[in-house]
């Protein structure tokens, strides 16, 4: 029955980690047009599209970092006050008392994995901005 409800937890999981890619795809489209002239000046100035494209990666690297480093702290805290409240006032042995303070367990494995999938949708999902800010030519920016 556990098994069932994390395997369904999980696929949950999934499902916020492409909608979370799609809104991550809008935040870097939406920074790289407002950003437009701002591109083309630093491509007037000498940047390569190279550069340009380290830009935009690590921009999106940094919301990444922020939102796992966040997501996994929140969750760890959410995770362990809920186990608190059902398991910590649960008769721990016959003689009934109280299992008192739960200590947190943390699914090592399962924080991997869920960073390691954040970086890869990360980098997929900067592909469309990234592109879009390349094609950015300094004459047609500083133009507009």
């Amino acid at each position: 029955m556990l098994d069932t409800f994390a395997g369904i937890m999980m696929g949950l999981v999934g499902v916020s980690a492409v909608i979370a890619a799609v809104g991550l795809v809008n935040l870097l489209t939406l920074g790289v047009v407002q950003r437009r002239h701002e591109l083309g000046l630093l491509r007037a100035l000498g940047l390569s599209t190279g550069q340009v494209r380290r830009v935009v990666l690590l921009e999106a690297a940094h919301i990444a970092i922020t939102a796992v480093i966040t997501g996994v702290v929140l969750g760890i805290a959410y995770g362990w006050a809920g186990a608190q409240s059902l398991l910590g006032a649960v008769a721990a042995n016959p003689n009934g008392e109280q299992a008192g303070m739960v200590w947190p367990a943390i699914p090592v494995p399962v924080v991997v994995g869920i960073v390691v999938t954040t970086a890869l949708l990360t980098l997929v999902a900067a592909v469309v901005p990234t592109r879009l800010a390349t094609q950015v030519t300094p004459v047609e920016a500083l133009a507009a």
